[in-house]
Protein backbone atom coordinates (compact mmCIF):
# COMPACT_ATOMS: atom_id res chain seq x y z
CA UNK A 1 0.00 0.00 0.00
CA UNK A 2 1.35 3.41 -0.99
CA UNK A 3 2.18 5.81 1.82
CA UNK A 4 -0.45 8.52 2.25
CA UNK A 5 0.59 11.99 1.12
CA UNK A 6 -1.70 14.80 2.27
CA UNK A 7 -3.20 17.10 -0.32
CA UNK A 8 -1.14 20.30 -0.04
CA UNK A 9 -4.19 22.51 -0.57
CA UNK A 10 -6.11 20.72 2.16
CA UNK A 11 -3.20 21.22 4.56
CA UNK A 12 -3.05 24.90 3.57
CA UNK A 13 -6.78 25.30 4.21
CA UNK A 14 -6.30 24.00 7.75
CA UNK A 15 -3.34 26.38 8.19
CA UNK A 16 -5.60 29.19 7.00
CA UNK A 17 -8.35 28.13 9.44
CA UNK A 18 -5.90 28.06 12.34
CA UNK A 19 -4.47 31.47 11.38
CA UNK A 20 -7.95 33.01 11.04
CA UNK A 21 -8.96 31.65 14.46
CA UNK A 22 -5.79 33.16 15.96
CA UNK A 23 -6.64 36.56 14.42
CA UNK A 24 -10.14 36.46 15.91
CA UNK A 25 -8.79 35.41 19.30
CA UNK A 26 -6.29 38.29 19.22
CA UNK A 27 -9.16 40.70 18.52
CA UNK A 28 -11.23 39.18 21.35
CA UNK A 29 -8.37 39.62 23.81
CA UNK A 30 -8.74 43.39 23.38
CA UNK A 31 -12.44 43.38 24.31
CA UNK A 32 -13.99 44.08 27.67
CA UNK A 33 -16.63 41.84 29.27
CA UNK A 34 -19.57 43.84 27.85
CA UNK A 35 -18.14 43.63 24.34
CA UNK A 36 -17.47 39.89 24.68
CA UNK A 37 -21.09 39.41 25.72
CA UNK A 38 -22.44 41.37 22.74
CA UNK A 39 -24.51 39.57 20.13
CA UNK A 40 -26.39 40.51 16.97
CA UNK A 41 -29.50 39.15 15.27
CA UNK A 42 -28.75 36.27 12.94
CA UNK A 43 -25.50 35.28 14.64
CA UNK A 44 -24.74 32.23 16.79
CA UNK A 45 -24.79 34.17 20.03
CA UNK A 46 -22.39 36.38 21.94
CA UNK A 47 -18.81 36.87 20.76
CA UNK A 48 -17.61 34.86 23.76
CA UNK A 49 -20.03 31.98 23.15
CA UNK A 50 -19.28 31.92 19.43
CA UNK A 51 -15.53 31.81 19.97
CA UNK A 52 -15.91 28.95 22.45
CA UNK A 53 -18.23 27.15 20.03
CA UNK A 54 -15.67 27.33 17.21
CA UNK A 55 -12.87 25.83 19.31
CA UNK A 56 -15.11 23.24 21.02
CA UNK A 57 -16.42 22.06 17.63
CA UNK A 58 -12.94 21.75 16.14
CA UNK A 59 -11.87 19.59 19.07
CA UNK A 60 -15.01 17.51 18.47
CA UNK A 61 -14.16 17.06 14.77
CA UNK A 62 -10.69 15.83 15.75
CA UNK A 63 -12.31 13.30 18.06
CA UNK A 64 -14.58 12.08 15.28
CA UNK A 65 -11.58 11.63 12.99
CA UNK A 66 -9.19 10.02 15.46
CA UNK A 67 -11.23 8.74 18.38
CA UNK A 68 -9.25 11.07 20.68
CA UNK A 69 -10.76 14.47 21.31
CA UNK A 70 -8.44 17.15 22.73
CA UNK A 71 -9.59 18.03 26.23
CA UNK A 72 -9.29 21.55 27.63
CA UNK A 73 -7.78 22.07 31.09
CA UNK A 74 -11.04 23.75 32.09
CA UNK A 75 -14.78 23.12 32.02
CA UNK A 76 -16.67 25.12 29.41
CA UNK A 77 -19.57 25.67 31.81
CA UNK A 78 -17.16 27.50 34.15
CA UNK A 79 -16.77 30.25 31.51
CA UNK A 80 -12.98 30.09 31.02
CA UNK A 81 -11.08 33.28 30.27
CA UNK A 82 -10.20 34.25 26.71
CA UNK A 83 -6.58 33.47 27.57
CA UNK A 84 -7.55 29.93 28.61
CA UNK A 85 -9.60 29.47 25.44
CA UNK A 86 -6.68 30.83 23.41
CA UNK A 87 -4.27 28.32 24.94
CA UNK A 88 -6.68 25.48 24.20
CA UNK A 89 -7.20 26.82 20.66
CA UNK A 90 -3.44 26.50 20.06
CA UNK A 91 -3.59 22.86 21.16
CA UNK A 92 -6.58 22.22 18.88
CA UNK A 93 -4.89 23.99 15.95
CA UNK A 94 -1.78 21.82 16.28
CA UNK A 95 -3.93 18.69 16.48
CA UNK A 96 -5.94 19.70 13.40
CA UNK A 97 -2.79 20.26 11.39
CA UNK A 98 -1.46 16.88 12.52
CA UNK A 99 -4.74 15.12 11.68
CA UNK A 100 -5.01 16.57 8.18
CA UNK A 101 -1.49 15.28 7.48
CA UNK A 102 -2.16 11.80 8.86
CA UNK A 103 -5.76 10.98 8.00
CA UNK A 104 -6.44 10.24 4.34
CA UNK A 105 -9.44 12.25 3.08
CA UNK A 106 -11.12 9.02 1.95
CA UNK A 107 -10.78 7.32 5.35
CA UNK A 108 -14.23 6.34 6.57
CA UNK A 109 -15.62 7.88 9.75
CA UNK A 110 -18.23 5.90 11.68
CA UNK A 111 -20.58 7.57 14.14
CA UNK A 112 -23.25 6.17 16.42
CA UNK A 113 -25.64 8.43 18.28
CA UNK A 114 -29.21 8.15 19.54
CA UNK A 115 -29.67 4.75 17.90
CA UNK A 116 -28.52 6.00 14.48
CA UNK A 117 -25.31 5.19 12.63
CA UNK A 118 -23.60 7.18 9.94
CA UNK A 119 -20.55 6.43 7.81
CA UNK A 120 -18.85 9.03 5.62
CA UNK A 121 -15.43 10.04 4.32
CA UNK A 122 -13.10 12.12 6.49
CA UNK A 123 -12.98 14.85 3.86
CA UNK A 124 -16.50 15.82 4.90
CA UNK A 125 -15.16 16.81 8.32
CA UNK A 126 -12.29 18.74 6.72
CA UNK A 127 -14.89 20.68 4.71
CA UNK A 128 -16.91 21.20 7.88
CA UNK A 129 -13.90 22.59 9.76
CA UNK A 130 -13.38 25.24 7.08
CA UNK A 131 -17.05 26.11 6.54
CA UNK A 132 -17.93 26.15 10.23
CA UNK A 133 -14.97 28.36 11.08
CA UNK A 134 -15.72 30.86 8.33
CA UNK A 135 -19.40 31.02 9.29
CA UNK A 136 -18.78 31.72 12.95
CA UNK A 137 -15.77 34.00 12.49
CA UNK A 138 -18.10 36.02 10.25
CA UNK A 139 -20.63 36.08 13.11
CA UNK A 140 -17.95 37.56 15.36
CA UNK A 141 -16.75 40.15 12.83
CA UNK A 142 -20.37 41.14 12.18
CA UNK A 143 -20.90 41.81 15.90
CA UNK A 144 -17.61 43.70 16.17
CA UNK A 145 -18.45 45.80 13.14
CA UNK A 146 -21.92 46.61 14.48
CA UNK A 147 -20.21 48.02 17.59
CA UNK A 148 -17.86 50.14 15.48
CA UNK A 149 -14.83 48.01 16.37
CA UNK A 150 -12.25 47.37 13.66
CA UNK A 151 -12.29 43.76 12.55
CA UNK A 152 -9.35 41.59 11.59
CA UNK A 153 -9.13 40.73 7.90
CA UNK A 154 -9.54 36.96 8.09
CA UNK A 155 -10.40 36.18 4.49
CA UNK A 156 -8.12 34.58 1.92
CA UNK A 157 -6.61 37.93 0.96
CA UNK A 158 -5.72 38.66 4.55
CA UNK A 159 -4.04 35.25 4.72
CA UNK A 160 -2.12 35.92 1.49
CA UNK A 161 -0.78 39.24 2.71
CA UNK A 162 0.09 37.73 6.11
CA UNK A 163 2.10 34.97 4.39
CA UNK A 164 3.54 36.45 1.16
CA UNK A 165 6.50 34.06 1.00
CA UNK A 166 4.30 30.97 1.29
CA UNK A 167 2.39 32.05 -1.83
CA UNK A 168 5.32 33.58 -3.71
CA UNK A 169 3.52 36.92 -3.72
CA UNK A 170 5.15 39.47 -5.98
CA UNK A 171 3.89 43.04 -5.93
CA UNK A 172 4.78 45.80 -8.34
CA UNK A 173 3.40 48.70 -10.29
CA UNK A 174 1.58 48.36 -13.57
CA UNK A 175 3.64 49.57 -16.50
CA UNK A 176 6.98 49.32 -14.69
Amino acid sequence: MAEFQPEPTLVELIRYNNWANAQIIAACRRLDANQLNAAAPGTYGSIYDTLGHIIWAEADYIGRLTGQRPQPPFRWEDKPSIDNIAAFAEQVAAALLDVVQRVPPTQMVHEEENGLTMDYQARHLFIQVINHGIEHRTNITTILSSMGIATPEVDGWGYLFAHPDRFELREGRLGS
